[in-house]
């Protein structure tokens, strides 16, 4: 399935190509093309893709992107089901501890839990309170929130009964400090794969789109 990627620096335009996927607009373009000046090599090992980085910063540290076989779902948000029809993952382990990026979905559509804990909302009970009423009203509680996004040792979270610009479930970012739910405003207009692009810029060129968010 890709082995057509596997190669090393001279693969750079086959890897931006595999890639395009994520670019719904010119911005996209410019963080993918920002991405791939970074790209060192492509491997397949146990059914993953491996994208290897150089980190932008740091000249000893790479970045493995370890992407995950499609998945057809016929459930879920739509955007987060585009991106699973590509690579049902895609994560790579932080400095700071856990790992950050898209979890993948389950075939009935909802996230696969990896470290979320839907406890630690109650842990910030009072800081929430807001949260916790607004997933009330909607006939939700905090174990209906799901985990879309590790964030090293945070999370980024899918409220179930809030919807954002595209009529998809709004994501908040927690901490596992003051585990406080904190709306990413900058994501409400963005497809999944559109977030799942900035994390990985974020990450790699140690650049910053998301205000709320923090490894």
């Amino acid at each position: 399935m890709w082995k057509h990627l596997i190669g090393g620096q001279e693969n750079k335009e086959v890897i931006r190509e595999h890639l395009s996927f994520m670019i719904k607009n010119e911005e996209d373009r410019t963080i993918l093309d920002n991405i791939i000046t970074q790209f060192l090599k492509a491997e397949v090992q146990n059914n993953q893709l491996l994208l290897t980085f150089q980190h932008a910063e740091y000249d000893d540290e790479e970045v493995i992107l370890e992407c995950q076989a499609p998945l057809i779902a016929k459930k879920g948000p739509t955007s987060w089901l585009d991106l699973a029809k590509v690579h049902n993952g895609i994560s790579w382990e932080s400095l700071g501890g856990g790992y950050l990026g898209f979890n993948g979905i389950q075939k009935n559509g909802f996230a696969v839990e990896q470290s979320w804990e839907y406890e630690a909302l109650e842990e910030a009970e009072e800081e929430n309170a807001e949260f916790i009423n607004s997933l009330k009203e909607a006939g939700f509680t905090v174990a209906d929130t799901e985990g879309i996004l590790d964030y090293g040792q945070n999370w980024v979270i899918a409220h179930p009964g809030q919807m954002n610009k595209l009529g998809e479930p709004t994501l908040y970012f927690v901490s596992h400090g003051d585990c406080e739910a904190v709306l990413i405003k900058e994501a409400l207009d963005l497809e999944m794969k559109q977030i799942v692009l900035r994390v990985i810029a974020e990450y790699i060129l140690d650049a910053d789109y998301f205000s709320e968010t923090y490894n």
